[in-house]
């Protein structure tokens, strides 16, 4: 699975294009195509390679049992999300609807995630989401604690 890591800091153009970080496209995998899947979330984007959009999170949603809740995520999901190829300068277009769930205007937070996707967030809303150093303290230690109670990974 493609793993994405860091922080990085852009703006979005007039015409909605962003830059992808070249780290993160070093990561892409040849069938991965240089496509990207970009779908809404909560306060930001979600941002998925095509092969890992293709593989791994399609069929697992769309094996959720039918139920109304299930159905109204799956067409949600299917209606907001655009696929997008790489430009020559590395950048993906977003949607005006996609700016606007996530409230982008220009300045743009992207964040790698170690679960395959990436995440654009105003870069405004972003630190209010992180909130103050000792909210991540507590959260850091919590999490911890729960990472010593998992014990070693499974070794393949």
């Amino acid at each position: 699975m493609t793993s994405f890591y860091g922080s990085f800091d852009y703006s979005v153009d007039a015409k909605g294009r962003v830059n992808v970080p070249a780290k993160f496209r070093k990561a892409l995998s040849p069938e991965a195509e240089d496509t990207f899947i970009v779908t809404h979330w909560a306060d930001c984007l979600r941002v998925y390679p095509k092969d890992v959009w293709n593989n791994e999170r399609m069929p697992k949603i769309a094996a959720l049992a039918p139920t109304p809740d299930n159905d109204k995520m799956r067409r949600y999901i299917s209606s907001t999300s655009t696929d997008t190829v790489l430009d020559l300068q590395g950048r993906i277009m977003l949607t005006a609807a996609q700016m606007k769930h996530a409230h982008i205007t220009k300045n743009v937070t992207i964040i790698g995630d170690m679960k395959g996707y990436i995440e654009l967030w105003d870069s405004d809303r972003y630190k209010e989401q992180l909130g103050s150093i000792q909210d991540l303290d507590t959260l850091m230690y919590a999490v911890e604690d729960q990472l010593a109670k998992m014990g070693p990974p499974a070794r393949v």
